[in-house]
């Protein structure tokens, strides 16, 4: 017999034992990650002076994004769970679900979180290879390999040397980008790909490492991350018009850039975080992965003074002191955690040129961090500035196009869904 054969052999009966024991406790599991709570911050809608935030300031945000060729789609802000700011340009329907890019890692992370809360995924330095079935691994090296590579590696990207582009360019990245695409399991794919050189302690953004996460958690439920996501928490917190993208023909989803999903949503998942996992009663994710998660432990360049990234979040810091989580994805989508001023923004956009961090971070700086931080206006009287914040919303809305002829299909909001999505079957 094969070696690889007695891998999959020995390794399927003690997986598919170890998956007995998790599903048999299931229903306890659920109880126990769900269990009551009470949220400091419920969800809801307020105008922004009865949350301490100066709508003179926002007017000015509105102003200037009309009046600026700013390829923004929507623009949400919360405080204290709150929804008082909701900006959408070209026509785009409230409902209409948007492409995230790379946000999906965060969401992905989360997912993570909860299966583990449920006890299908081991403790965060447990091994990659504790936590898959040894059938999945291309050979007894490979297994060796991830014997050395815990899942804290894999949620820091902190395991693969897989570039792909565009994050980089050369022609071995290009080629790997090629053949991560066609790969009919993306899985074994990335379990094929070398590894850094100090794991723990080398940092490469790819996307590739995320689907490692995905197989853990794909393989520990049952389900797809979507699947699994409508029940841990898309449908507990009340999301529309979800849906997962890119998957392959084994059935896993893409961990790294995939998710479509309503801006309210959105917004939604960055009320969980400040909630530290509670909602309206339910902790869907424990508070002390939240902490973990936001926690910066590892650099993303070697040059920089301190570790700025935690399990697929980024630490961002803002004009005035402020530290924000940041789920940060290409072309200009953002979700960010402020949790010492109760704030949560979330942006997605087209920006064509590689400058959504510069674009995004003057937004904050410029009107957001002003508006919090500011005395409410007295230039005019709250109604007042209030009708005209309306109607500077409705201008854009009516008037401010920035889907054009040649925008991808994945990047055009829609209600509806773009593929077709299939059970996870490995």
């Amino acid at each position: 017999m094969r070696r690889r054969e007695v891998i999959a052999g020995l390794g399927g009966v003690l997986f598919l034992i170890v998956l007995a024991f998790s599903i048999s406790g299931w229903s306890a599991k659920v109880s126990a990650a769900a269990s009551m709570c009470a949220a400091k911050f419920p969800f809801g809608y307020d105008e922004p002076g009865r949350q301490g935030v100066d709508p003179q300031r926002l007017l000015e945000l509105t102003r200037w994004i009309r009046e600026n060729p700013v390829p923004i789609l929507s623009l949400t802000i919360s405080r204290n769970g709150k929804i008082l700011y909701e900006l959408y340009s070209s026509r785009v329907d409230r409902n209409a679900a948007h492409y995230l890019m790379s946000v999906t890692k965060s969401v992905t992370s989360a997912l993570v979180g909860a299966a583990m809360d449920r006890h299908l995924v081991r403790a965060a330095d447990s091994k990659v290879a504790e936590n898959l079935p040894a059938a999945v691994f291309p050979s007894m090296e490979a297994l060796k390999r991830f014997q050395g590579i815990t899942v804290k590696d894999v949620l820091g990207m902190s395991a693969l040397d897989a570039q792909l582009s565009p994050h980089q360019k050369t022609p071995e990245a290009i080629d790997r980008s090629n053949r991560f695409s066609r790969s009919p399991n993306r899985l074994s794919f990335a379990l094929e790909q070398p590894t850094l050189a100090r794991i723990g302690k080398d940092f490469q953004y790819t996307d590739v490492t995320p689907i490692i996460a995905a197989g853990m958690v794909q393989y520990a439920t049952r389900q797809t991350l979507l699947d699994f996501g409508k029940t841990a928490l898309f449908d507990p917190m009340g999301f529309e018009n979800e849906e997962w993208m890119h998957q392959d023909r084994s059935g896993f989803d893409n961990a790294s850039y995939g998710l479509r999903m309503r801006p309210v949503d959105m917004q939604k998942f960055g009320i969980l975080f400040l909630n530290r996992g509670c909602w309206e009663g339910q902790q869907l994710i424990s508070p002390g992965w939240v902490s973990t998660s936001f926690a910066p432990w590892i650099k993303s360049k070697p040059d920089i003074r301190e570790a700025n990234y935690g399990w697929y979040w980024w630490a961002d810091r803002f004009a005035s002191g402020w530290v924000g989580h940041t789920a940060n994805g290409w072309k200009g989508q953002r979700i960010t955690v402020v949790p010492d001023k109760g704030i949560v923004v979330t942006m997605t956009a087209i920006v064509e040129d590689g400058t959504g961090d510069r674009l995004y971070a003057d937004l904050v700086n410029r009107f957001i961090v002003p508006a919090v931080e500011a005395r409410r206006s007295a230039s005019a009287p709250t109604s007042d500035v209030k009708t005209r914040l309306e109607i500077a919303l409705a201008d854009i809305w009516m008037n401010k196009t920035v889907i054009g002829p040649n925008t991808e299909a994945r990047m055009v909001p829609s209600t509806a869904p773009k593929e077709r999505h299939k059970e996870f079957h490995d």
